[in-house]
């Protein structure tokens, strides 16, 4: 598992869409921080606004699904599915003895790092560097960075799901642009089902997944209750997406 690991971090640090993604995040991160601290880009009603840091508005952006699933959907893409169009590279993994089961989690779990480095911490990182810089600094109280902890902490738990779902499309589909599109399309489907939905079952299974908690995690207080809950949903969620992923895998025909 240790040799499998090693090698997916050997192949992302030489992925060209990679490094593509994570300079465009950071640019983006900081051009949108700062046309948000200069007040030039107004966003009110956020969560960042009812605990004093308006300044870290720019952060929202990243939390929603039909934005990060940009990045992360084209990551999947160019990192997983485009080695099932290179049929050898998952061949001579098999072939040289490693369970199909290790393939699939350390792909995973390295597109997860590399996910959550370029969604969550780098646009986390330039904001505050941002924020400092300009001379608000004072935003950052030990309440405020408690909340910063929690909401992110817990948001990367429910988007480790998501990206369980997105390694589990690019092993179905094999093609990069299919996983691209059918990322698009499934996130559009629960943004709609959010928005539209008004059936009661619908409504239950939907504030009981992780799409649900996305943004719940950014509320200004949770009770312990609702800690529990947010964790547990991440938690099924990884577990019964990975474990798919895994069957898949190993059902599929490796020519």
């Amino acid at each position: 598992m240790s040799n499998q690991i090693r090698v997916e971090w050997f192949k992302l640090q030489r992925n060209r869409t990679f490094w593509i993604l994570l300079l465009t995040s950071t640019c983006i991160s900081a051009l949108l921080h700062y046309l948000v601290i200069i007040d030039w880009w107004q966003m009110g009603n956020t969560a960042f606004d009812s605990v004093d840091l308006s300044e870290m508005n720019a952060l929202s952006t990243f939390t929603v699904p039909l934005f990060f699933n940009l990045i992360v959907g084209t990551l999947a893409a160019f990192f997983i599915s485009n080695e099932f169009s290179q049929s050898s590279v998952i061949k001579n993994q098999i072939i040289s003895g490693s369970k199909r089961s290790h393939i699939f989690l350390a792909k995973y779990l390295i597109f997860s790092l590399a996910s959550i480095v370029v969604t969550i911490l780098i646009p986390l990182i330039v904001g505050i560097i941002e924020v400092i810089l300009l001379g608000y600094g004072e935003i950052f109280t030990p309440l405020n960075l408690l909340f910063l902890g929690r909401a992110l902490g817990l948001f990367s738990l429910q988007f480790l799901g998501y990206t369980a779902i997105l390694v589990l499309l690019a092993v179905i589909t094999e093609d990069s642009g299919k996983t691209i599109i059918f990322s698009i399309v499934f996130t559009i489907i629960m943004f709609a089902v959010e928005k539209l939905m008004r059936l009661p079952i619908i409504n239950m299974l939907y504030e009981n997944s992780i799409f649900y908690q996305f943004s719940e995690v950014f509320k200004c207080s949770m009770t312990y209750s609702e800690l529990i809950e947010s964790i547990l949903i991440a938690f099924v969620t990884i577990i019964i997406l990975i474990w798919c992923g895994i069957y898949m895998f190993n059902k599929k025909e490796i020519k």
